[in-house]
């Protein structure tokens, strides 16, 4: 499908779904800054802020486009007796009006942080019961931007809770950017775009290969229901951060730039390495995620890796016929076996609840002591438990994980010996397919695809013109190398090494042909 019939396409599955953009006329592309969280978490204060301000200057990356500085949870201490909200004396003793009018002072907005509770995630006031007056406080502040948690709340569902500070900040007459952190529980992308500029697709990120990449196949789900004035977010950006090589924060940032994720940077830019700095600096890479037509990327093609045994599991929409989602349950072993042979496992032996759940190889001893971690029975409610731990599978913010058993719905999962998928509320359990794959995304001008290798191994990937949605002979950029590979007829091939990325994009070598058509 050519890329203007893609927009197109996207723009009436919007009007279909009764969803529109929030109309405070910001985030017409996603947005892009700094925020403290990720590196500092609460022990931020006026000097980090100030610091972060001035790097993002003297670095260039304000030069790149990231324009926010935004300070996250704990910069709050008390309210007043009338209710006033008030930063904390000895963190920030010249208060929050003072830091905005410094980044103001340098071309750059700022931002903050509260919570759709009671408190915010770290104890500090939350703005539950008080959004009209905190709106009130912040813009009086010269606030430019507003990122709104979920932690502590009354019990009331979020499309209830979050459009109160949505009214509020409209109503205080200054422009403030409302991004949403629901951490994806109730689907926000199909009631936000109404709501916010911003909504968490997952819960929080961390430093580390796995998480980065589940945060990514999680917010893929959602491609359609991002535009121009609303994104979805799976979260903030870990490169530099030191956990992932250089090639992982590579893919990373590819990624991120490609689904038309807010770019905001977590680390501590103010001792940022040159080999972090080119990364987040790529002005062609920057270009695809601020490009105008606000189409989100997404995965168009994926197939099997060398050396691949083994990835990931979500819950996804229930296809009978997808061959991730096919399993076959042997009571006599006890265990849940997809058709590739690979068995349901535990990524580690931890019982944790944020313990991931993966595909490993069917034999005793891979992964946790005696196979354990591959033994699960059906509990009479429909609960998948496992034997070794008495911990149940659930579903939580679209991943599969082991938690504790406690009746929940999520808990529930039904097996289907017809098409034999695992279900629960209407979603089937999926593997991701950790290998070789194709995302693409239509530009306002041709379009761009990754090649991303998320195997273990080295591997050729190509890309064909027809999963990309173009046809014709076509001028490829290579986007990471900063030069143009030749022009191309139906496909290009490439070598990817482990966890790395071949950005590309594709430029109508007779535009003018190419569009009339």
């Amino acid at each position: 499908m050519p890329y203007k019939a893609l927009a197109v396409l996207v723009g009436i599955l919007l009007l279909a779904s009764g969803l529109s953009a929030l109309p405070n006329g910001l985030g017409r592309t996603p947005q892009m800054g700094w925020n403290s969280w990720n590196y500092w978490h609460c022990g931020v204060n006026e000097t980090v802020i100030l610091s972060a301000i001035n790097a993002l200057v003297s670095s260039g990356l304000a030069d790149a486009g990231y324009r926010f500085a935004n300070v996250d949870d704990c910069w709050a201490g008390y309210r007043d007796d009338n209710g006033t909200i008030h930063p904390d004396p000895i963190k920030f003793p010249r208060g929050m009006k003072f830091l905005a009018n410094y980044a103001h002072s340098k071309n750059l907005h700022f931002g903050i942080y509260s919570d759709a509770g009671y408190t915010t995630c770290d104890g500090m006031p939350g703005s539950l019961g008080y959004e009209k007056q905190d709106a009130m406080t912040y813009a009086s502040w010269n606030v430019d931007y507003l990122k709104y948690d979920n932690c502590f709340t009354d019990g009331t569902p979020p499309e209830e809770r979050y459009p109160p500070m949505r009214d509020a900040l409209n109503a205080t007459g200054r422009q403030i950017f409302f991004s949403m952190c629901e951490w994806g529980y109730d689907n926000p992308a199909t009631w936000a775009p109404s709501v916010a500029n911003s909504w968490r697709t997952t819960r929080d990120i961390a430093d580390t290969w796995e998480s980065m990449i589940s945060r990514i196949d999680l917010n893929n789900r959602w491609w359609k229901y991002a535009g121009p004035g609303g994104w979805n977010d799976p979260d903030m950006l870990e490169v530099g951060n030191g956990g992932m090589t250089t090639a992982e924060y590579r893919s990373h940032f590819s990624l991120w730039a490609l689904a038309k994720a807010p770019l905001i940077i977590g680390c501590d830019i103010t001792k940022i390495t040159q080999a972090t700095l080119d990364i987040l600096t790529n002005p062609e890479v920057i270009a695809i995620n601020q490009d105008t037509l606000g189409v989100q990327g997404s995965k168009v093609n994926a197939y099997p890796g060398p050396g691949t045994h083994g990835s990931t599991v979500i819950l996804a929409e229930c296809v009978p016929e997808l061959s991730t989602q096919q399993w076959i349950y042997n009571p006599s072993q006890l265990t849940l076996v997809s058709n590739d042979g690979t068995c349901l496992s535990f990524m580690s032996c931890s019982n944790d609840y944020e313990a991931f759940v993966a595909t490993s190889q069917c034999q005793v001893g891979s992964g946790c002591t005696n196979g354990a971690n591959q033994q699960w029975k059906w509990g009479t409610s429909g609960a998948l438990t496992s034997a070794w731990t008495e911990t149940c599978l659930d579903v939580y913010s679209f991943q599969a994980k082991v938690w504790s058993c406690n009746g929940s719905p999520a808990q529930q999962f039904l097996y289907n010996v017809t098409d034999r998928t695992v279900r629960s509320q209407g979603r089937c359990l999926t593997r991701s397919t950790g290998g070789l794959e194709v995302w693409a995304v239509p530009l306002s001008y041709g379009n761009a695809a990754l090649l991303f290798n998320r195997s273990p191994a080295d591997a050729t990937i190509t890309v064909y013109w027809q999963d990309v949605g173009i046809g014709g002979p076509w001028l490829v950029r290579d986007l990471w190398q900063r030069k143009f590979v030749g022009v191309h007829t139906d496909s290009y091939t490439a070598f990817v090494p482990s966890h790395d990325v071949v950005m590309l994009r594709f430029i109508p070598e007779m535009s003018r042909e190419l569009e009339a058509n």
